[in-house]
């Protein structure tokens, strides 16, 4: 057994099994792989990595465990799924998933395929079956990672608040993981949860609005997505290959791209796109390319439309006494009022080089008025 210092949960052990697992060649990828794209632009700190949180995941999946006195056998099938259900991810994470999903299929669907196909699949095999840990996400007992109240969301909350230097993401763990149950719907929340469980939602509101989609972080992201298409559309960049990479090394790659390697090195030099217009998600009526391109010849010069994804509602239940079970946001007003918060707040934004503001915006307000 060995032991991890973590900056977030202390000390974290790993058994053997898990310790092969996690010098695996896909799993120390990860340190390579930044939790928040290129959000390090806005928040000099965020360089933390999908590797660290992985640990932080299992050590929090585990600790749910424990407080529903899941068995050991199961237990330990938990903690491997934990830290690999980001063995998935290609460079870039969410950012690059929105371009190359179609063509690679989501991190889950490629985190499924490492797990049953490559080393990794061999030293899990020791012991457990590769597809179980691979497809436990989709069990009722992999919702102590995957649900709303599980151990991901509350490790990559923590973990980002800490590192971006943000007080908005810091969540009761202990109160959360203490108030869990197995309900006839899944994993549910008790009621002396209730207050916890609100508190960690409204980090998760107020990190999309701080963080997640910080206006410059959001054009960063949106340079970093066009440079990725662009290079696929002059062969510079094999999606099937983007797998294997680090942050590092598809920027580089983006660098070299005819077409795209304009806002890859833009990126490197933080010469960053300004906002030019900016319009409610709820009255934006046109196809997102439609937009983008009819807005680019009025104007005449390169702009790009970003428009943000209306993250799902939380799924969490609440359990009453009598084994009753019922949406948190039929509790609780101030869940309701956020999702309802969420969506007024959305707006999609023109965004274009600092020279062209002027008639990028009159373009922006004859398309999208």
């Amino acid at each position: 057994m060995i032991r991890i210092r973590d900056p977030l949960h202390g000390s974290i052990a790993l058994n053997e099994i898990e310790e092969r697992v996690l010098d695996s060649a896909p799993m120390q990828r990860l340190r390579g792989i930044r939790q928040l794209a290129m959000a390090y632009l806005v928040y000099p700190g965020a360089n933390h990595t999908r590797f660290e949180h992985s640990l932080g995941t299992m050590h929090l999946a585990d600790r749910i465990c424990v407080e529903l006195e899941v068995g050991r056998e199961e237990a330990a099938k938990v903690r491997l799924a934990a830290l690999l259900h980001d063995v998935g991810h290609i460079a870039f994470s969410h950012e690059s998933e929105q371009v190359l999903s179609p063509i690679l299929g989501t991190h889950e669907q490629i985190g499924e395929r490492m797990i049953k196909e490559s080393e990794i699949s061999e030293i899990i095999s020791e012991q457990f079956s590769p597809s179980e840990i691979a497809s436990l996400h989709r069990k009722p007992l992999g919702e102590a990672i995957s649900s709303d109240i599980g151990a991901d969301r509350m490790d990559y909350l923590l973990r980002d608040s800490h590192y971006t230097g943000v007080a908005y993401g810091v969540i009761d763990a202990d109160r959360i993981c203490s108030s869990l149950a197995f309900s006839k719907k899944g994993l549910a929340l008790t009621e002396r949860g209730l207050v916890a469980a609100e508190s960690l939602l409204v980090a998760r509101f107020t990190m999309f609005s701080a963080v997640y989609l910080h206006k410059t972080v959001r054009i960063a992201n949106r340079m970093l997505q066009q440079s990725i298409k662009l290079a696929i559309e002059d062969r510079t960049l094999d999606p099937k290959l983007a797998v294997g990479m680090s942050d590092a090394q598809m920027l580089e790659l983006l660098c070299s791209s005819p077409l795209g390697g304009a806002f890859a090195q833009r990126l490197k030099q933080r010469r960053l796109y300004k906002k030019a217009f900016s319009i409610p998600l709820s009255k934006l009526a046109l196809d997102e390319e439609e937009a983008e391109q009819e807005i680019s010849e009025k104007a005449g010069c390169g702009a790009l439309l970003d428009v943000p994804k209306l993250s799902t509602a939380a799924r969490i239940m609440l359990e009453q006494e009598g084994g009753r079970s019922a949406p948190l946001q039929k509790k609780s007003e101030l869940v309701a009022s956020l999702q309802r918060m969420q969506k007024d707040r959305l707006e999609a934004i023109v965004i274009c080089d600092q020279k062209d503001l002027k008639k990028v915006r009159s373009a922006s307000k004859k398309v999208l008025g």
